[in-house]
């Protein structure tokens, strides 16, 4: 009886709240401290969300918790149903509806196909007045444009700039590298790995936004040589090898997805040494100034990816 009026029953927004946090952080004790409240609450929240939903949606370890594979098809239906909530609260009479006009934008693979485009969408649903026309471009690519003045703002790697004198920045988010091993890799159960203990491992590497380059110039002060196997461009293809269990690779957090298209387990573990995270950014031309629209769009950002981080 119980269980059939838990069936019935609709979850609230503090559950999900609740639930997105314990998924973020990794263990119930920080999301608590994180939200300000008591362990027992996010523990009973979710418990009676997954009551509710009559699955369950975290997977509970000694060393915190982790998504479940439908707790993870179900937490990006709880982000958008918590962001549609936060614009409800924070953008009900906006000045700037009679906003109007054509922003060009530039961008690069990971940052188009993993960040932007929601925070596009949003952006246009509150003007309707505005198109954005976005273009994705490699981040030398963008670079150049935004110099040349061919378009007016980037949302670019700008832990990656080769032209920083030339562009005004903006970080909006950062994500740490981490090591992706597969659900029955000997080293799943490590929460932390050294390089040393990837050295002999066969590597892939993601051949995306100048993902080789990038990731050698930062392990090279250790010694690190991967033992590279696979390149690739398909991230699909990345994970499926990875949740195969036939390598490891090094990769961003703003990529990171835990499950493969076949439903391979993907874990990621932090690394003991202090690899350079990858920082994501608002780029223009220095001593330009933007217009009404850019910068509308760009105070759009700042504000929106500061309240709502993606950080799973």
């Amino acid at each position: 009886m119980e269980r059939a009026r838990m069936n019935s029953a609709h979850f609230t927004l503090r559950q999900l709240s609740y639930f997105v946090a314990a998924a973020k952080y990794g263990k119930i004790a920080r999301a608590a401290a994180e939200i300000g409240i008591s362990q027992s609450a996010v523990t009973t929240a979710v418990r009676d969300l997954e009551a509710i939903l009559g699955v369950p949606l975290l997977e509970r370890h000694t060393y915190g918790v982790s998504l479940t594979y439908r707790g993870h098809l179900f937490h990006q239906h709880a982000m958008k149903v918590l962001e549609a909530a936060e614009e409800a609260q924070q953008w009900p009479f906006q000045a700037s509806l009679n906003l109007s006009g054509r922003l060009n934008i530039v961008g690069t693979h990971v940052v188009l196909g993993y960040f932007l485009l929601p925070y596009i969408q949003k952006f246009l649903s509150s003007h309707p007045n505005v198109e954005i026309s976005v273009k994705e471009l490699t981040r030398p690519e963008c670079e150049e444009a935004l110099v040349m003045g061919s378009v007016e703002l980037g949302v670019i790697l700008t832990s990656n700039l080769a032209r920083p004198d030339d562009l005004e920045t903006h970080s909006l988010d950062t994500a740490q590298r981490r090591v992706w091993v597969s659900s029955r890799s000997s080293l799943a159960s490590h929460r932390t790995v050294s390089l040393k203990q990837l050295q002999d491992l066969p590597y892939v590497f993601l051949m995306i936004d100048e993902g080789e380059r990038v990731l050698r110039e930062s392990v090279r002060p250790y010694g690190f040589e991967p033992n590279v196997v696979l390149r690739t461009t398909s991230m699909e293809a990345l994970r499926e090898w990875i949740g195969l269990d036939l390598g490891v690779t090094i990769v961003a957090d703003t990529v990171y997805r835990p499950w493969s298209l076949e439903g391979f387990k993907i874990e990621r573990l932090s690394i003991a040494e202090p690899i350079p995270p990858l920082e994501i950014g608002l780029a223009w031309k220095r001593d330009t100034e933007l217009s009404e629209l850019a910068q509308h769009f760009a105070n759009f950002l700042r504000q929106t990816v500061t309240r709502g981080s993606r950080g799973i």
